[in-house]
């Protein structure tokens, strides 16, 4: 996957539209959109989320992280349900520490909150 990560739009594009389609592409190409860290892949988070959402939907562990962590970040209305089965399945498959420390302050934050009440 690294050196996806030099590649330019067109050829990650080529890569998505082959016969044996590549998922790794699509996640690299919406990364590399959505942070703008490759100066031959234009910023665009828009399109760039469209392709995460996308490698995520074909079974991308790693689109699901990387959108999921998006979504806590940036979303403006953050899916609290939503998060917390995606970062559970995160866990599940990759045993993530990330995702079990997210977890940890979700939960923790939630305890916190319902004695607060």
């Amino acid at each position: 996957m690294e050196q996806m990560e030099e590649m330019t739009e067109a050829e990650l594009e080529g890569l998505i539209l082959a016969k044996d389609s590549n998922n790794d592409a699509r996640f690299i190409l919406g990364k590399l959109m959505i942070e703008g860290s490759n100066e031959k892949v234009p910023q665009n988070e828009n399109k760039g989320l469209n392709w995460i959402k996308e490698a995520s939907k074909k079974g991308s562990a790693e689109a699901k992280e990387y959108k999921t962590y998006w979504d806590i970040r940036f979303d403006r209305a953050p899916n609290l349900e939503k998060i917390t089965k995606n970062l559970n399945a995160i866990i599940d498959t990759s045993k993530s520490a990330r995702a079990c420390n997210v977890m940890a302050e979700i939960n923790h934050a939630t305890a916190s909150s319902n004695k607060a009440s």
